[in-house]
């Protein structure tokens, strides 16, 4: 027979380990160096705080946005592009990088949240850009549902990499944050720079007789 002594050791002991294996399951990474319009905000009629934190993980319908918004001012300053890996989230810490995985057909797809949105429609958690969502095959039927889950590690590389080599949150050569991501953090894509305007101004032009001669080489 067991006693009642060891039997509440037991119980103290298995209640010890639920609390620390629930504390190891609430894990929150704090946001990055640079969080732009991560203060609460009133939008439509509601309150939105944005998280401190980068883990997300959830399941919800996903829409998208292109052309009436292609050229058109985001959250972070610059401007939006339909065609680009970028995606709006309500609360998610800008930036932040996140897997989206179509749960119809299982293609999934990464992308930078760098703006806001979307505030229509229940049960909507990301709006994704036309790109995102034509890689993703649910261009044609919106809304989809999917899961979106923050590569944490991604987001705090990108927050560090913009605050470090960005002034004012700007690349000198004019990349946008989606560029940074792709050819800084993760080396994927060609860093094809562009000639920043301080340094463009001070390129002399050539003089007619060295430019004829410049371009009988193509």
């Amino acid at each position: 027979m067991v006693s009642r002594s060891f039997t509440k050791r037991s119980s103290k002991w298995l209640t010890g380990v639920s609390i620390f294996l629930a504390g190891c399951g609430t894990v929150k990474t704090p946001t990055g160096p640079t969080c732009v319009s991560c203060k609460p905000y009133f939008v439509r009629g509601s309150w939105y705080h944005p998280q401190t934190y980068y883990e997300y993980n959830e399941v919800g319908l996903a829409s998208w946005y292109g052309d009436d918004f292609h050229g058109k001012m985001k959250a972070t300053g610059e401007k939006f592009n339909k065609m680009a890996m970028t995606a709006a989230h309500r609360t998610l810490p800008l930036p932040s990088v996140v897997r989206v995985t179509n749960l119809r057909n299982g293609k999934s797809v990464i992308v930078v949240v760098d703006d806001r949105g979307p505030y229509c429609y229940t049960g909507r958690i990301i709006d994704l850009s036309y790109g995102a969502a034509k890689a993703l095959n649910l261009h044609r039927s919106k809304p989809s549902q999917v899961r979106v889950q923050t590569l944490v590690a991604d987001s705090i590389k990108l927050s560090k990499y913009i605050a470090t080599h960005c002034k004012h949150r700007k690349d000198p050569f004019g990349r946008t944050w989606a560029q940074l991501y792709f050819q800084e953090v993760l080396g994927i894509a060609p860093k094809r720079h562009t000639i920043s305007p301080a340094a463009s101004s001070k390129i002399k032009p050539l003089k007619p007789e060295r430019l004829g001669r410049y371009l009988k080489k193509f």
